[in-house]
């Protein structure tokens, strides 16, 4: 699905299905109305494949309520709602991404645990083609990607917006948690205890990233860094704190384009590659705009290279 160009030493670079029916009465003058969008039940508990052919017979427009533990790989292709009841789950059985949303779709999943997912990238979600998703209230837990994106990924002409939601314990080789190329916003929401075995244990951003109220702690990358996020696009964080996390490089943050940090804090990072390894935030050659924004206790050190960093203090 996606071919990583070389990105310098390291990192990469990736590569409204809207139907209208109108059905015109013969002999009369005019149309008669579209057909309305529905509200279906979806029952899993009932039946664990259920949902994609729900998904496949629904209007554009409608509203899927899904109850139960829905195993399978879900592909949405129109403009739709999924809302679980009472703790629903999608499984990705370990067989693809959980779900994928593409061909410039619309998609709201709320309330729900998303997991399980194994593909080459995206295993929870995979948000590509133009697509629009949106997450409230969810959890998009313990998916492995073989290369990137082990819960997200959201490729370069796409959109994604995470409201009170967790991206948790996913894995990958290279960015655990979410790796954006397009634009993601999250906010009241928390990405933690991701694992790369390489760069980008929370997130990578290599697009225009925005946080708000949220939290990124207790990732873990190792070279060459970004435990809580390795910016390579546009980031801005607001009333967000990134802690606890830890790589080779950046324990906290590593930057390579711009960063705008307001009031919020980086604390408590650790980075492994001894004096001058970043610890709170390694930058690369770019630049950091601290405003009302603490850098502290940070391992070995708070901001490196030292004094690339206004404000910042070791």
């Amino acid at each position: 699905m996606l071919v990583r160009a070389t990105r310098a030493v390291w990192h990469r670079g990736m590569p409204a299905v809207v139907v209208a029916t109108m059905a015109g009465a013969a002999g009369l003058t005019g149309a008669a109305p579209a057909t309305a969008a529905q509200n279906t039940t979806v029952n899993c508990n009932a039946d664990p494949g259920a949902l994609q052919p729900a998904i496949n017979a629904a209007s554009p427009g409608s509203t899927l309520q899904v109850r139960g533990t829905c195993v399978g790989n879900f592909t949405i292709d129109k403009n739709l709602t999924l809302t679980g009841i009472q703790g629903a789950i999608l499984d990705g059985n370990q067989t693809g991404s959980t779900v994928t949303v593409t061909s410039g779709a619309q998609a709201r999943l709320v309330a729900f645990t998303i997991t399980n997912g194994r593909n080459f990238n995206g295993s929870g979600v995979l948000n590509i083609n133009g697509s629009t998703s949106t997450l409230d209230r969810s959890t998009v837990t313990d998916n492995t990607s073989v290369f990137t994106g082990g819960g997200i990924f959201n490729d370069g002409t796409s959109t994604l917006t995470l409201t009170n939601s967790t991206v948790q314990r996913n894995t990958a080789t290279s960015t655990g948690g979410i790796d954006n190329r397009g634009t993601v916003r999250l906010t009241r929401s928390t990405v933690r205890n991701n694992t790369s075995s390489s760069d980008s244990g929370g997130i990578y951003n290599g697009g225009s990233l925005t946080l708000t109220n949220s939290t990124v702690s207790g990732n873990t990358a190792t070279s060459p860094g970004g435990g809580g996020i390795f910016n390579d696009g546009t980031l801005t964080m607001t009333r967000t704190t990134v802690r606890g996390n830890t790589a080779d490089f950046g324990g906290g943050i590593y930057n390579r384009n711009a960063a705008t940090l307001t009031l919020s804090s980086v604390v408590g990072n650790t980075a492994n590659g001894g004096p001058g390894s970043g610890g709170g935030i390694f930058n690369s050659g770019s630049t950091v705009m601290l405003d009302r924004t603490l850098v502290r206790n940070n391992t070995p050190d708070n901001c490196s290279p030292e004094n690339t960093i206004s404000g910042c203090t070791n």
